[in-house]
């Protein structure tokens, strides 16, 4: 038997010298070699553009706010896509007679998908800078609470200096 690898790094072909027989009732049918791809763990990748390789994972307050920040600027820009897209309707027609694409029959039908399209499209641009905007006040919520909790453990730090303090001058007497 040998193993040979001429499909590259990732194929294996093994060709055995003595052809095998693959069953007793089938004498003329023989097994000269096998050949499979080879694939397993060890070749597993994943790009770090899916995985998110390099992205810091650590927050720090400042953090919060240019995250927030960038949510509310692309929220903006969508909402702005959202309100100009009056031009396109102006362009569809505003209904009845012959619109752009004609008056037959199949045109009006193409135009009412058109106008579906449309108010699906700007129903979605809508909800999607409603849903940027809230995800920039929730962000500054949980910087607040950051924030908060940062400052309460600052004070749980003193009161406990303190505490150790008042407990050294009392072993001190």
């Amino acid at each position: 038997m040998s193993d040979e690898n001429s499909g590259g790094p990732d194929r294996v072909d093994v060709r055995m010298p003595i052809p095998m027989p693959i069953h007793p009732m089938m004498p003329g049918a023989q097994i000269r070699g096998v050949s499979f791809d080879r694939i397993g763990t060890d070749q597993a990748h994943v790009s770090d553009e899916l995985s998110g390789g390099g992205v810091r994972t650590e927050w720090d307050a400042a953090s919060f706010d240019s995250a927030a920040e960038w949510l509310e600027e692309h929220g903006r820009y969508v909402r702005g896509l959202c309100t100009k897209m009056h031009v396109i309707v102006e362009r569809l027609g505003q209904g009845g007679g012959k619109g752009p694409l004609g008056g037959y029959p199949a045109a009006g039908e193409l135009l009412g998908q058109h106008r579906a399209v449309y108010d699906n499209t700007k129903r979605s641009l809508s909800k999607l800078a409603d849903d940027l905007y809230a995800a920039a006040e929730a962000l500054r919520a949980v910087k607040r609470n950051y924030e908060t909790a940062e400052e309460a453990n600052a004070m749980s730090a003193q009161r406990m200096n303190e505490i150790l303090s008042n407990s050294a001058r009392g072993a001190e007497s």
